[in-house]
């Protein structure tokens, strides 16, 4: 089997665990290429480490459903995830905003690189989008998914919304999930106590249960369906020449490899463009502290907000 359709199996499974960690799920159609002119400016990636940032977009309101950075490194062959709160607020110009709206501006994805980098002084290298149909699909072409369901109400997840046509009902215990089923699984969240959290905390386990399960030579006589899937609904900057310098890092990683963490802060109320919102205020010297000794080897302080 040839290095393209193995970059297939890749970047499909890591680009879907990515998504799921921080429970991003997304509406595009097409993979991007880096000569296209509505692609991010993204600065190179060095040998040692590439930095992916992962954008969830509410695609029917225009916005970033959830924002997750995920950081590999090269030398030592780990992953580390950083999610960020879609509440997060940031500096839009002159004016205080949430980083969850600056998708919608004509920037777009380049609006929340370029906050995403100013919070954590992390350089973005490329960014990757999942929808949930290609979720979906992509879970299905490889054989569904063995997990442990949680025991969250009513002995497991139980959860329906007519509006987004979500109907979840997933018994406790161990069992093998479908696609339509595994979306349900990442999705939920109304049961957690920790609401967001306890999902963030659901979805790592699937991704790692994913990668732990999926990154296996058999998966590759999948490629071409796989391939077809990917071509429909992953949209990324990240090429086959990247993954080939990152190849031996994928196929090295385990579970334990891969460290998840969450943006340091505290949600409270504070002042945004609209008025006083429901805020997630960043605590700046914890996270160049979390940067400096999981991202990087020295944090870039960023400017105070």
């Amino acid at each position: 089997m040839n290095v393209k359709k193995y970059f297939t199996i890749v970047l499909c499974v890591v680009g879907v665990c990515l998504a799921i960690i921080s429970g991003i799920i997304v509406a595009s159609k097409t993979i991007v290429t880096p000569n296209n002119p509505d692609t991010p400016q993204l600065q190179k990636a060095p040998k040692d480490r590439a930095n992916i940032l992962i954008l969830g977009v509410d695609d029917g309101e225009a916005r970033s459903d959830t924002i997750m950075l995920a950081s590999l490194d090269n030398k030592n062959k780990k992953l580390s995830i950083m999610s960020i709160p879609r509440d997060t607020r940031v500096l839009d110009g002159k004016e205080y905003d949430k980083i969850t709206h600056l998708y919608a501006g004509k920037k777009k994805e380049q609006a929340t690189i370029d906050a995403v980098t100013r919070i954590t002084g992390i350089p973005i290298h490329y960014y990757v989008i999942v929808d949930f149909k290609g979720f979906r699909n992509i879970i299905d072409v490889l054989g569904g998914i063995d997990i442990d369901v949680p025991n969250v109400n009513s002995g497991g997840m139980h959860y329906e919304d007519p509006e987004q046509n979500l109907f979840i009902h997933l018994k406790a215990g161990m069992q093998h999930l479908t696609g339509k089923q595994a979306e349900g699984f990442v999705r939920y969240r109304h049961g957690y106590a920790e609401a967001d959290l306890g999902r963030i905390k659901a979805q790592q386990m699937f991704a790692k249960e994913l990668l732990a399960q999926k990154l296996q030579p058999q998966y590759i006589v999948k490629a071409p369906e796989i391939f077809k899937q990917v071509s429909q609904n992953l949209k990324t900057n990240y090429g086959i020449l990247d993954m080939t310098s990152h190849l031996l890092t994928f196929k090295a990683l385990k579970p334990e490899d891969i460290q998840t963490f969450q943006l340091p802060g505290n949600g409270s109320p504070a002042m945004t463009r609209y008025g006083e919102l429901s805020c997630f205020i960043y605590d700046q010297a914890k996270t160049d502290e979390m940067v400096k000794q999981n991202f990087m080897s020295t944090a870039t302080p960023s400017p105070a907000k």
